[in-house]
This record gives structure tokens, sequence and C-alpha cells, in this order.
């Protein structure tokens, strides 16, 4: 099994499943370097079965309060690495899988694309994401390549910890809601091992739903709640309508 995970989703090879994982330094805002990733992949390893769209720019000031023009300029390099990085790995990636007539791109994604989350530049990159998958879907469906985006929950980071610890009484609910890294790691393995999974190629799926579909719990044995829920809200449909 040959996959990429940008950034440091499933640590320790947590969506590839007793791989060996080999770390390699990228700056997801130069293009090159992703390019030379790509081609050092082809070049060692020979394939590429999947590959995760997880790096973005967090800016720190991005959870405070105010509006949008209030807030640094640059938290809008949240478009650049992550929602343009997101292209230009897929981009680099799809030539691989088409050639080998096989493969996954998976976007991870929140429910933030469909309500608002901190702003519009972050509802932007989920929103962004989610219509990647659907599109690039489009394009890759006759090389049985699949491409999808999995709304994950707030994820077990020492940064969301921060943000718990700086307001407990505004972001203390969090706590209870949070899924571990490696969680959407075994969503994306099921994904990949799933005879069907062309036929949901496109879609953007919520974590917490695959993982009552294929029977996965996160740590502890703990059973995430979906956005459906919690949130009340559930990824739009996408039409048929393809104009080329």
């Amino acid at each position: 099994m040959h996959c990429i995970c940008n950034g440091a989703l499933g640590a320790g090879g947590g969506c590839c499943h007793a791989g060996r994982g080999i770390a390699v330094r990228v700056d997801h805002g130069v293009d090159a370097e992703v390019k030379a990733l790509f081609e050092r992949v082809e070049q060692e390893q020979g394939q590429l079965d999947i590959l995760v769209n997880n790096a973005c720019a967090l800016h720190e000031q991005l959870t405070e309060p105010g509006g949008f023009w209030q807030k640094p300029l640059e938290i809008v390099d949240m478009l650049n690495v992550g929602l343009r990085s997101a292209y230009v790995a897929s981009y680099y990636a799809a030539p691989l899988m088409t050639k080998q007539r096989n493969g996954m791109i998976i976007f991870t994604s929140a429910s933030g694309a469909v309500h608002y989350v901190y702003g519009p530049v972050y509802g932007a990159h989920k929103c962004g994401v989610d219509k990647f998958a659907a599109d690039m879907a489009v394009d890759l469906q006759d090389y049985n390549v699949a491409a999808l985006s999995i709304w994950m929950g707030a994820l077990q980071t020492e940064r969301l910890q921060l943000l718990i610890e700086s307001d407990r009484e505004k972001y203390g609910y969090i706590e209870n809601m949070t899924e571990t890294t490696e969680f959407t790691g075994h969503l994306i393995w099921a994904l990949y091992t799933d005879n069907n999974i062309m036929a949901v190629s496109g879609q953007t799926l919520i974590g917490a739903e695959l993982a009552k579909k294929y029977g996965i719990t996160d740590e502890g044995g703990r059973q995430p709640t979906s956005y459906r829920e919690t949130h009340k809200v559930a990824p739009p449909p996408r039409y048929s309508n393809i104009i080329r």
C-alpha cells in the first residue's frame, strides 16, 4: 500500500494500516516541492494508491471574535495552503493513479462548508474541497479512481485543547465531540478496501456515519456523533448535470 498524507492525519501510518511511514518535508506553498514529492514516489515506490489532502494554514487569530476585516489579512492564506495546495497535490497524483487505473483521493473537510464557522475563509476552504471531490470524481470515473471528501469531527490536537482551555464556558462542549487523528485514517482504509467505492465517488461523507457503516469506533470504543445530530446539518446534494 502506497499513500501520501499531506499534514499530520493518522500519525504513524494511520491511514495506510501497517504500512511503513516515510516522512518527507514539503512546503505546500511551493508547487515545485510538491511536484518533486510525487516524482519521488513514482521513482521509489512505482505506484500511488491513496492521497489524503489534509494540509492547511490555520492562522492563530482565525478563531478570535470580530468581522473578517478586523482580523489579519494573512488568514486568507488558508485558500493557498489548504485549498489550492490540495488541487496541486491532486494534479500530480492523478497521472499516477489513472495510469494504474486504481486509486483514491481524499479531502478532509468539515460542516463549516454549509454553515458559518470563524468567518468566510474557513467556510470557503471547506466548501471548496468538497467541490473538488465532486468535480474531480467526474474526470476520474473512467479510470476507476475515486475522489471523496470526509467531514471530520473536532480533532484532538494540542491546538484545539489550548482553545478549549482558553474559554471553557464557550468551548468546553467541544471536548465531548472530539475525534482522534487516527480515527479518520481507519475510515479511509475502510473506504479504500470497499469494492463498491466508485458508487460513492464524488460525494461528501460524514466521518461519524462512515464509522457506523463499517463498524469502526474511536479510541476507547467511543462512537462519534454525526453532524446531522449535533449541528442539524448535512452535505448538500450533488446534481448530475455535466457541462464540458
